[in-house]
């Protein structure tokens, strides 16, 4: 049975055809966020901590990294909305310590105070009512426990978003919206925005650093393109302006010779920001 809790919108987008497109390119972008796993896991104080609780763990592949941090006889939660990533993640390693349960974070009932950390790699921009989200967020962790997650900031630093999103404008003719506070990727990439979410529902010692990195992958620029096609901005630009087949082999190319210009030594690369937020429950 599914369960989405108060998130209806995003539940049916991560449970249908988007949904399935994250889960057949999971390694692929498991590959190009290998930079940003490396910036939410840094420095983060794990000690004495053997419970662990991973929002919008996807397909577990950090969920199994903070199981590893924590140690051998810790026990970790991943949690999803999304069944399909979540059966991803239990085929990739079967750990009687490690559990996936499919949920909204918004709504689900934790144990109260039944976690010493929590973690999340871009889970946490999705709820309908981020402020009631993070209260139950910070309901599940021990008082005085962390809370780490990384998201992103704007569109204009991030190349892996604009890049794309402008070439099927320019191609199409489409135009979307600013992203604004809508549950999406972006929703939190206003600074002013996330702290006061943050502090609004209780929690503390909040720390948000800005942090310059790449997303950068070693796939030839035809399969970058491909991914693009079906992930990111430009997908949801292509999504809005429905093109003729002639304008989808246009934006197409367009994605692989921008992918030709930023490759050097087999590696396409694009600029990225993002904020790394710590805070105490």
């Amino acid at each position: 049975m599914t369960t989405y809790g108060e998130n209806e919108g995003q539940g049916k987008y991560w449970n249908e055809k988007p949904g399935q497109s994250w889960v057949a390119h999971d390694a692929s972008m498991n590959e190009r966020l290998s930079n940003i796993s490396e910036i939410l896991f840094e420095g983060l104080d794990a000690a004495n901590c053997k419970n662990g609780l991973d929002i919008g763990c996807g397909a577990g592949s950090t969920t199994r990294r903070l199981h590893k941090l924590l140690g051998a006889q810790s026990k970790v939660t991943g949690l999803d909305i999304s069944e399909q990533l979540l059966n991803l993640a239990r085929s990739a390693e079967r750990n009687e310590l490690i559990e996936y349960v499919q949920a909204d974070a918004q709504s689900f009932s934790f144990d109260e105070q039944g976690t010493d950390i929590a973690i999340s790699r871009f889970g946490v921009m999705f709820f309908e009512n981020p402020v009631k989200a993070f209260e139950n967020i910070r309901s599940a962790i021990k008082q005085g426990g962390q809370f780490r997650f990384v998201c992103w900031a704007p569109l204009e630093v991030n190349e892996f978003f604009y890049a794309p999103l402008n070439a099927v404008m320019d191609i199409t003719g489409v135009s979307l919206a600013a992203p604004g506070k809508e549950p999406g990727p972006l929703a939190f990439s206003d600074y002013d925005y996330l702290s006061s979410v943050l502090k609004n529902s209780g929690f503390s010692s909040v720390k948000i650093d800005v942090v310059e990195t790449v997303i950068r992958t070693e796939d030839s620029a035809e399969q970058n393109a491909s991914l693009l096609m079906e992930i990111g901005m430009g997908f949801r630009a292509i999504k809005e302006a429905q093109p003729v087949p002639e304008m989808l082999k246009n934006i197409k190319n367009a994605f692989v010779q921008d992918g030709l210009l930023r490759q050097k030594d087999g590696v396409i690369t694009y600029g990225a920001t993002i904020y790394r937020v710590t805070a105490q429950a």
